[in-house]
């Protein structure tokens, strides 16, 4: 199930990034392991987590593409080897929140990209899934998923 397309103001946003190469058939995998490395470093370099974590779409979604996997961090975060800093910028997107099992997604992603398409505005940036609720303690059904297309 999935609300009104919305359009936002985003703040910028430092954040901790993994990048990774995946299909759809090992995109589940690759963030799990993604997610579990970010958290561990989080822990060890007592950075300071400031928002729900978050994947970039640097492409689209297509056999083989690349993704960021992202913790969203207080400012004086430190990287390492294989997790970067990063800082996304402020900006403009249209958003839509997904309620349900991530098996749904893509028919919020339609009904996002289709807003975006009528609108006449353009993507201007990767776009974004925050998961605003953790799996692991949420029902699918109660799962809520923040999709986010920046606009030009």
């Amino acid at each position: 199930m999935t609300r009104e397309v919305e359009v936002e103001q985003l703040p910028a946003q430092d954040v901790l990034a993994v990048r990774r190469e995946v299909s759809m058939a090992t995109i589940g995998t690759a963030m799990d392991s993604a997610f579990g490395a970010l958290w561990r470093h989080v822990a060890q370099t007592g950075a300071q987590p400031a928002g729900p974590p978050l994947v970039l779409y640097l492409e689209p979604p297509e056999g083989e593409f690349t993704i960021e996997v992202c913790v969203p961090v207080a400012a004086n975060a430190v990287g390492a080897e294989g997790i970067d800093v990063q800082h996304l910028p402020a900006t403009e997107a249209a958003t839509l929140v997904h309620h349900g099992p991530y098996d749904g997604l893509s028919a919020s992603w339609q009904q996002l990209g289709d807003w975006v398409r009528g609108s006449g505005r353009t993507a201007g940036g990767p776009a974004r899934e925050v998961y605003v609720t953790d799996p692991r303690g949420c029902a699918p059904e109660d799962l809520r998923t923040q999709l986010v297309i920046p606009l030009t």
